[in-house]
């Protein structure tokens, strides 16, 4: 009753205008340096993280932006224009995004919607309220290709507020006759309803800075389908790793346990969390933004982030006749077994597991089974989990393609007797455990 009531709200709130890019008809992709080096970030880490997204094949494969987060902005000039700290960005950030675009990549800015940007022990600066159409000509003019505006700063948090805010910076980058990706980092589930009316990506959760943050987030997006389609998509936040070269490890840019104590908690347990989010991210047709040192991260984390199969999951739709009501319409993957997850870092204990699935074209279906308990084990989807499938044709069978292994499993998928189908992902690993398959129609 919450969320009807909240979501009635919204749809009054909502403002009339909208952003008008033409970006972001698939999820966005990319690269981002918070999970790397938060506000410690440098022109020579950027630089890397761009060689890094190249040499590891990752840009061919779709990661084409690279974003910088907090830590370059100094504060402003006599008249009001952005300065940069010197001593990290020596020769500009013109000249970083002109390196950027000669290596044939798409480069991010960062900012705030209110009076100061939300800062670490060792950084902290101004925000862009009062200041939107300024900033964002400023930052166009250094090239800017894709925009994170995040949300500290700006008073209260809710829609009155947020809502305002945004539009202002949304008609500012309208106005500069630039297409700039504009990413909203507000945090809550509220965002969803007025979301594609502000920018191309909107937070859903705080930050997701281990499994446990990111469970919640999964837990959160259940209900955010329905307001995800081309132009416009839920952010449960980005790929994180576990932490190796970025605030632990030979080439970190900071020590985590004193300089940036909130990084205290960042990164996953084990590389297979670190699988389960990428999977959950492509069934839930969530932006891919990689946070970390791509340099010093194991072969196993860039296959996981380089699985073509498991990308165009989340690349592709399924597309709809003229006339299909938006509530017909589905482009981000659905909960169909399962509850919400709970995961302990401190304890190494989870809870839940689920089943997801998101149709695909020519009648294909991915689906994803998530192992969140304490123990290994097995995850089914029985008929009434296949129910939801609603086009699956008891009549036909299919091939099922195992998306992690790169290969077709020896049984076909067949309905029973009574035209009712089932499957089981067998022995999953402990909280975080995951199985990726797609479905497709024999002729």
């Amino acid at each position: 009753m919450k969320l009807i009531l909240a979501t009635s709200l919204l749809s009054l709130l909502t403002p009339v205008q909208s952003l008008n890019n033409g970006l972001g008809l698939s999820p966005q992709m990319g690269w981002a340096s918070w999970n790397d080096c938060a506000s410690q970030v440098t022109s020579s880490r950027i630089k890397n993280a761009t060689l890094a997204l190249i040499n590891t094949g990752l840009a061919a494969k779709g990661y084409e932006y690279v974003n910088i987060d907090e830590g370059w902005l100094k504060g402003r000039s006599s008249n009001g224009d952005i300065t940069v700290i010197d001593e990290k960005f020596p020769e500009g950030m013109k000249a970083l995004g002109d390196f950027i675009h000669d290596h044939r990549l798409k480069y991010g800015l960062y900012t705030s919607r209110g009076t100061v940007q939300c800062s670490t022990a060792q950084y902290n600066a101004t925000g862009s309220q009062d200041y939107e159409v300024q900033d964002a000509n400023w930052l166009v003019s250094q090239g800017m290709d894709y925009l994170k505006e995040d949300s500290c700063g700006g008073g209260p948090n809710n829609p009155t507020d947020a809502f305002t805010d945004y539009a202002t910076m949304r008609d500012a980058l309208n106005a500069t006759g630039r297409s700039v990706f504009f990413s909203l980092c507000g945090w809550y589930t509220w965002y969803a309803p007025s979301g594609d009316s502000l920018g191309n990506s909107w937070r859903i959760s705080g930050d997701g800075t281990n499994w446990g943050a990111l469970t919640q987030s999964i837990n959160a997006n259940v209900e955010l389908g329905k307001y995800a389609r081309p132009g416009a998509w839920n952010d449960p936040d980005l790929l994180v790793g576990t932490g190796i070269g970025s605030n632990r490890g030979e080439d970190k840019c900071f020590d985590g346990d004193t300089e940036i104590p909130q990084s205290s908690d960042w990164y996953m347990t084990n590389d297979e969390q670190s699988r389960a989010q990428f999977t959950m991210w492509c069934i839930m047709s969530s932006p891919l933004i990689i946070s970390a040192n791509l340099n010093q991260v194991s072969e196993y984390a860039l296959e996981t982030w380089g699985n073509e199969e498991a990308i165009a999951v989340n690349q592709h739709f399924r597309t709809y006749p003229e006339g299909t009501s938006v509530e017909d319409e589905i482009y981000q993957g659905i909960r169909i077994f399962g509850d919400d997850m709970e995961y302990d870092k401190s304890t190494d204990k989870g809870s839940g597991v689920n089943v997801w699935a998101k149709p695909l074209e020519e009648g294909k279906w991915a689906l994803v089974f998530l192992n969140n308990e304490d123990e290994v084990g097995d995850v089914t989807c029985d008929s009434e989990c296949f129910e939801q499938l609603y086009d699956l044709d008891a009549g036909v069978k299919y091939t099922v393609r195992d998306l992690w292994e790169h290969e077709d499993e020896e049984e076909e998928l067949v309905a029973d007797e009574e035209g009712k189908f089932e499957y089981t992902a067998e022995g999953l690993a402990r909280t975080g455990g995951v199985k990726m398959i797609l479905l497709t129609p024999v002729d």
